[in-house]
């Protein structure tokens, strides 16, 4: 396993692993674009236990291992984060998330009734299947130590609970990854939020950022390692940044305003607003954009060209 060391700053730009097929030639793209992104300077890499049926995690760990095993860089060189919440499945293992479900989950104790549903997605604030989850994701990383681990869309269990309740099980959560950074299998953890930032106004997605942060500080006696918020953030969905829909100290503010004046960091996905706004802004544009507003953001790739093209058009950002 790899040891992590010593972390610096996230790096402005991140690699993200959402896109693609479950297919071989996929992953062999993955695994150089990581490599590549790496060697080049982009010393984070996003991704996520139920990207394209865990093959993102597994050729992230693949690359990266292969970096650290020829000297090329250390463990301590390169941020790795995950996210769990969401239902999985191993497509290597023959496996879709009920399969998973039923096969591998179901004789730890977790049922469908531990999961909201929403669009075909399966989400749960339930430690126990982190714990699950975390175990998994650290074997497909090959590292002793993730440095972000994201609570993945947790909007999905919020809409389908009281506030109480969902409070509850936030901190009973949280108390979960405090423990995980005692032991040091975690580094820090955060939110990987979705319908907070592009539907602010609906009232079922909420989540005070405040209320969090405090549970967390209560729970690690002051000091906490919550400390990221991850967020879609573009042109489409510049809402995190405009709309005041949070608070801290009793003043109203954005979201990116609310996580900084606690000390965390925001960091975007999806800048290039899913390939949808090329012919409207250029590359620069966009990425551009997305670093006014947030503090670092992932961008999505396995082709090492268009890698090579997000580096030189950010050299004078």
């Amino acid at each position: 396993m790899m040891q992590s060391g010593t972390k610096g700053n996230i790096s402005k730009i991140g690699l993200g692993t959402y896109l693609g097929a479950f297919s071989d030639e996929d992953s062999r793209k993955y695994e150089e674009a990581v490599a590549f992104a790496v060697q080049n300077g982009i010393m984070s890499i996003d991704t996520a236990i139920n990207y394209r049926g865990m093959r993102s995690e597994k050729d992230v760990g693949e690359a990266v291992g292969a970096l650290i095993a020829s000297g090329d860089i250390r463990r301590e060189d390169v941020i790795l984060a995950t996210k769990a919440g969401l239902l999985f499945g191993d497509i290597v293992g023959g496996l879709n998330p009920m399969k998973c479900l039923h096969e591998v989950l179901e004789p730890k104790g977790i049922r469908l009734d531990d999961f909201c549903a929403y669009e075909g997605l399966y989400q749960t604030l339930n430690p126990d299947f982190f714990e699950i989850a975390l175990q998994i994701s650290l074997r497909n990383l090959r590292v002793d130590t993730i440095d972000i681990h994201y609570v993945h869309i947790p909007e999905i269990t919020r809409a389908q609970l009281t506030e109480e309740e969902f409070y509850d099980k936030i901190a009973k959560l949280f108390a979960w990854y405090e423990e995980r950074v005692k032991e040091g299998s975690i580094r820090c953890y955060g939110l990987a939020l979705e319908m907070l930032a592009m539907e602010p106004e609906e009232e079922k997605w909420y989540i005070n950022i405040e209320k969090t942060d405090r549970l967390a500080r209560e729970i690690g006696n002051g000091v906490s390692h919550f400390r990221y918020i991850q967020i879609p953030y573009n042109f489409q969905y510049p809402y995190a940044s405009t709309v005041r829909n949070q608070s801290y100290q009793g003043e109203k503010c954005t979201l990116v305003e609310a996580a900084h004046r606690m000390g965390m960091k925001v960091i975007g996905s999806k800048p290039l607003c899913g390939g949808e706004a090329f012919g409207k802004y250029t590359l620069e544009e966009m990425i551009s954009y997305a670093l006014s507003g947030v503090d670092a953001v992932n961008v999505g790739s396995k082709n090492v060209e268009h890698i090579r093209e997000i580096l030189m058009c950010t050299k004078e950002l």
